[in-house]
């Protein structure tokens, strides 16, 4: 009788092993996810509204744009590869882009001020003063806000750090024709898949992806990826000397 209680006594110390075995390794494997948990029950059109709220009232922000599989066309039919700058909104912008001229590769600044706008020579580095619409290829100053507002079926898929930022992840669909922040005539009636990552603490916009053509004559499969960075800093945007 002593066995038969003995052995049922170390079937009960396995058995309560193995559950605290199995509880502690998914809290565990949950941590080292860190796919949110239950962040990623938040309402993402709720996220996306107080993410659109927020950017309506930053002061400046640092911007990187990067390409995968395209590029987006700029000024002088140049095309965009890569670019990072500044803005203050509504109207001031600072992008140095490296671009692709047909085969040629080159750098090429441009500065956006109220009522001027700047373009350096890709031959000899000078600026020179250009009329410009910053509108026409790239405003990230209204174009990430009508972005956000114009997502649709938005969904948190979980939270990652962006740039040392805790963020929501939320994926959702934009029609192609309210991408005004690539193009200021893009085309209607495609479904482009988006992701935004927007703060948890502060629900700025940290990171956009993209992914589908804006314009006639992009590839399909082009990615567009948005970082923004140093919110609300001071920044000085000013003609070039």
């Amino acid at each position: 009788m002593r066995r038969v209680v003995r052995r049922a006594g170390r079937r009960r110390l396995a058995l309560f092993a193995l559950l605290a075995a199995v509880l502690v390794g998914g809290a565990f494997a949950s941590a080292c996810r860190g796919d949110g948990g239950g962040d990623s029950k938040a309402d993402g059109a709720d996220v996306l509204r107080r993410g659109a709220e927020r950017m309506d009232r930053v002061k400046s922000f640092h911007f990187e744009l990067e390409h995968e599989k395209g590029t987006t066309q700029i000024v002088r039919n140049l095309q965009m590869v890569t670019a990072s700058g500044d803005v203050v909104p509504p109207d001031r912008l600072r992008l140095d882009a490296k671009a692709k001229s047909g085969p040629l590769n080159i750098a090429v600044g441009i500065i956006a001020i109220p009522g001027h706008s700047y373009i350096t020579n890709p031959l000899t580095g000078r600026w020179e003063e250009e009329q410009i619409s910053v509108a026409a290829f790239f405003d990230p100053a209204t174009g990430v806000t009508a972005l956000m507002r114009a997502a649709t079926e938005p969904r948190v898929t979980g939270t990652e750090k962006v740039d040392g930022r805790n963020a929501y992840r939320v994926e959702a669909f934009v029609d192609s024709g309210s991408m005004t922040l690539f193009a200021s005539n893009p085309v209607a009636g495609r479904k482009l898949k988006a992701r935004a990552w927007v703060g948890v603490d502060d629900p700025v916009l940290v990171r956009v992806e993209i992914e589908g053509a804006v314009s006639e004559g992009e590839p399909a499969a082009l990615l567009r990826r948005l970082t923004l960075s140093k919110f609300d800093e001071p920044i000085q945007i000013n003609a070039p000397q």
